[in-house]
């Protein structure tokens, strides 16, 4: 079984800026994504969507927007730019196609358990997205 020392669940912008303080404490980790990255925006939001926010909010760790509309809003298809590119110039450790089917708890940190092998680990970081619901089985949640 693969080891690591952190598991990252979820290749979107917060599991990317994780990933990217994670990798400056040089503390080694994957993250593991169902589909691509910025999966979510790809597959879960409306063609119209724009930001609330206007460009130059827009930053992640050692990362910001650097375009020629710093007052506009990005657009969805900007958005998955974005974030993609933000992928690529920080190095993540990202493996897409990796559904994780479960997460347990050891005695010595966490086994994570995925379409595409097994991982264990000492810590997991949970940025699976806030629209994704947990699935406890019945009698766990009665323990």
């Amino acid at each position: 079984m693969e080891q690591v020392t952190t598991v990252v669940i979820g290749a979107g912008h917060a599991g990317l800026a994780a990933s990217r303080c994670l990798t400056d404490r040089s503390i080694d980790h994957v993250i593991l994504e169902r589909g691509e990255v910025a999966n979510s925006w790809r597959r879960e939001r409306w063609d119209s969507l724009r930001l609330l926010t206007p460009n130059w909010q827009s930053r992640l760790p050692h990362y910001r927007y650097e375009g020629t509309d710093p007052d506009g809003y990005m657009t969805m298809g900007e958005v998955i730019d974005f974030i993609s590119r933000y992928s690529v110039v920080s190095n993540s450790p990202v493996r897409t196609h990796t559904t994780v089917t479960s997460v347990r708890r050891t005695a010595v940190g966490y086994h994570v358990a995925t379409s595409n092998g097994d991982l264990s680990c000492r810590t997991v970081v949970l940025a699976s997205g806030a629209c994704n619901a947990p699935s406890v089985p019945p009698l766990r949640a009665a323990v």
